[in-house]
């Protein structure tokens, strides 16, 4: 059995470096797979029972992912083919989120229709990809909105426009199988209403109501998932799914809580064995 880590070398290493210690102390080989350096005339060099595990979000490893994903792999996909995360699957399956409305237009005509169907300004507008809150803005005009989308669609970039929720706090669950395992607050610093805009966030540890849980549970496996971060925000007691991230962040639940998660994580693929 062998843990195959696709990774990109300047990208998210802390995470490796905890993936691999969890392996050695495992007695599980570890292998380290950079898209950039791999020759991909060769043959998939995954067998039946091995683990894959993309370290990271991005095209590129999405893409390079495919290459791994060979029959009797194991990974954190209930379908390897078919998952992803979108605000309108939500929708479907009855989970609450901000109300969202892809924005492929600049058409002046359109935007103000969609601002008035999101409730009015403020408004929220995400250029999809960032993480961190990169790409996430609080908008409260229309000259403001018509430059941003200008500017995003310029850059082509995908955008939604998203009903704003008055929180100052945001809380992160980590998934794993049919439990949550750990569960953070973020809270936002200073006049930002993004709650973890910065590489070091004000975030403690917090234990949520078991139907906050059973939801985050529940959208994740709406997306084919079995292991994610998924983040929730509370507005007058009414809980808002805003995004299942997958890969995601474990490795600030797991220096603020003190848990090896990198260690669950393995322990439970491996548990899942070649089926």
């Amino acid at each position: 059995m062998v843990f195959y880590a696709l990774h990109i070398p300047g990208i998210e290493d802390e995470r490796v470096r905890l993936l691999a210690e969890a392996c050695s102390s495992l007695k599980i080989s570890f292998k380290e797979v950079d898209p950039f350096s791999y020759d991909l005339a060769k043959n998939s060099p995954v067998q039946p029972g091995d683990m894959v595990y993309r370290v990271s979000r991005g095209k590129i490893l999405q893409t390079f992912e495919k290459f791994f994903l060979t029959p009797g792999v194991v990974t954190f996909y209930t379908d390897p083919w078919h998952h992803g995360g979108d605000p309108f699957v939500f929708e479907k399956e009855g989970i609450a989120c901000p109300k969202t409305i892809f924005c492929p237009t600049n058409n002046r005509e359109r935007l103000i229709s969609y601002v008035e169907a999101l409730g009015g300004f403020p408004i929220v507008i995400k250029a999809l990809g960032g993480t961190r809150g990169l790409g996430v803005m609080k908008i409260d005009s229309f000259s403001t909105l018509f430059g941003i989308v200008d500017y995003l669609l310029s850059q082509c970039k995908l955008i939604t426009l998203c009903q704003y929720i008055p929180v100052k706090t945001s809380a992160r669950f980590i998934v794993l199988g049919d439990k949550v395992i750990a569960s953070l607050e973020y809270r936002a610093k200073g006049h930002d209403f993004r709650s973890n805009e910065a590489s070091t966030p004000i975030v403690i540890g917090k234990k949520y109501p078991a139907a906050l849980e059973r939801l985050a549970v529940h959208a994740t496996k709406v997306l084919g998932l079995e292991f994610s971060g998924v983040d929730i925000l509370i507005h007058e007691a009414k809980p808002y799914v805003t995004e299942v991230n997958f890969p995601c962040n474990f490795v600030r639940p797991q220096t603020v809580l003190d848990m090896d998660i990198a260690r669950a994580m393995i322990e439970y693929l491996s548990g899942k064995g070649y089926n």
